[in-house]
Formats: structure tokens, sequence, C-alpha cells
């Protein structure tokens, strides 16, 4: 006798009907209907209680119907993965949550390091002619540039803020690396200095013209020079440090 067959021998012998015999076990009239006819099986749960309310051997019940305990197991199986599942996707679900929290976190410390430092970044037309978009502090008649980070918000970034020193129309135009590095713009080209204005690879080959720049920069102007390099090289330390 399988478990349906014996679910209706009960409701019988106790002149129950479907919507009777629901109410003792909280289920619907519909689920009763599954279990006689095997569309669906109680739980080892209300299988317990249906032992004790009428007073039926557990073990006989399950032991005259060997494919719904195959079903239970199953179902306790696929239960347990279910389960795992779900804690793997809430895990998941947290530690992206920190992740996401830990890069606003890190965005927000980089640029209210620049901000602090006295860089604006104001959305307006004049600004944008000037500064194309980069956040800026002139002073002296010298624009100080940083160039806002091109990585997405919710990516983790350890690299440094470069910083640009430019006086006039491309007049004096010093740039700092990430790596602290130190250029003078040739136009074209570029060649990379020290903090005291002295030229660091003699070897690179350099136009005539590239060349009598240079001289002009780092010997007749040089004292012009040294003072943006030093007030560069500061700022570049507040952001990046």
């Amino acid at each position: 006798m399988n478990i349906g067959t014996k679910i209706i021998e009960i409701r019988k012998q106790k002149n129950m009907t479907q919507e009777d015999f629901a109410k003792i076990f909280h289920v619907t009239r519909q689920t009763v209907s599954n279990w006689e006819n095997e569309k669906s099986y109680p739980d080892l749960q209300t299988l317990v209680q249906i032992s004790n309310e009428f007073n039926v051997s557990l073990d006989t019940m399950l032991k005259e119907n060997m494919n719904m305990v195959k079903k239970i197991d199953n179902y306790k199986v696929y239960k347990k993965i279910f389960i795992g599942l779900i804690a793997c996707i809430l895990a998941a679900g947290v530690i992206t949550g920190i992740y996401i929290g830990i890069c606003k976190a890190q965005h927000n410390r980089m640029y209210d390091k620049v901000e602090n430092a006295g860089f604006k970044k104001e959305m307006t037309a004049d600004f944008i002619e000037k500064y194309q978009g980069y956040y800026a502090l002139t002073e002296n008649d010298i624009d100080y540039l940083v160039e806002p980070k091109s990585i997405g918000k919710y990516e983790l970034d350890t690299d440094k803020f470069t910083l640009t020193a430019r006086k006039g129309d491309m007049d004096i135009t010093i740039s700092i690396d990430e790596n602290r590095k130190i250029y003078l713009a040739l136009y074209p080209g570029e060649i990379e200095i020290d903090e005291k204005g002295s030229v660091i690879n003699t070897s690179k080959k350099l136009t005539d013209v590239q060349k009598e720049h240079m001289n002009d920069l780092l010997t007749d102007r040089k004292e012009e020079i040294l003072p943006i390099i030093s007030r560069a090289l500061e700022l570049w330390d507040s952001i990046n440090k």
C-alpha cells in the first residue's frame, strides 16, 4: 500500500473529507488531493504528524513505498544544494557590497586630497575651455593641473595622480608623472629633469630647436623655473601621499 492509498484509507475510516484532513495539517485541500493521487508527497515532518495523529506506524508507511522514500531523500539532497546555492549567492552579494563600499571610499579619499589641496573642477564653459576639464589651481599666473582618473568608480586604483604646471601659452610646461619624475616640455617632445633643473638623460638626441628651447628655459630662465618645479612637487606630494 502506498502513502496516497493510506491517506485515503485513513480519511474514509475517520469519515473525513479532504478539506477536513487538510485543516489538521495546515495545508490546502488540493495538497491532500495531490498526496492521494501521488502527484506530490508529504514531507517528513508531515508524515510524522500523520503517524502520530492516526496511530499509524511511520516505519510501515515508508517501507511500503520505497519510491516515496527515494523522492524524499532526493528532496533532502536538493534542499541542501538549494540552501548552499542561496548561501553562496548571499555571500557573493555581501562581498560585492563590501568591495563597492571600499571602492567608493577610496574614490572619495583620492579626490578629497585633490580638492583639499586647493584644486577645483567646475563644469562651466569658461573653466572647461581654459583647463580642458582638469582639476585646476592657479597661483601667480601658473596653472597647476590634475588630470581626473579614467578608471571606473567601482575599481580599485593604486596609481598616483599626474600633475602639470603650465605658464602662459605653452611658454613653460612641467609635468610630474605617477612615479614623481619631472619632465620639461620642449614642443615637440620633452626631457627629464631633476628638482634643480638639471637634465637627467643627457644622451637623448634633441633637434636644434629643442636644444635652443631647453637652453633658454634651463639656463637663461632657470630662476623662473625652479620655484614652479618646487611648488609642483609640493602639490604632487599633497595629493599622492
